[in-house]
């Protein structure tokens, strides 16, 4: 990871807002809400973190959020 690695939690709440903020249709595909929320951070982050670390960031997010949300639907 780059230096931003100490910021973690900002990023992760930026993410969060992002990923509730995201219509319906991206929210549950992996792939569209990383890229999603990789144009957020990216606007944020852009000059601090290279464009691999951005992405391996935000998909590691999106696959934490959809994998969520469906044990969420299985055990409701």
């Amino acid at each position: 990871m780059c230096d931003i690695e100490s910021e973690r939690g900002r990023i992760d709440a930026l993410l969060d807002a992002v990923a509730r903020a995201a219509p319906a249709g991206v929210r549950e595909d992996e792939h569209a809400l990383a890229r999603f929320c990789l144009t957020a951070l990216g606007e944020h982050y852009a000059t601090e973190c290279p464009d691999e670390c951005l992405r391996r960031r935000c998909d590691d997010f999106a696959t934490r959020v959809v994998r969520g949300n469906l044990l969420a639907q299985e055990n409701a």
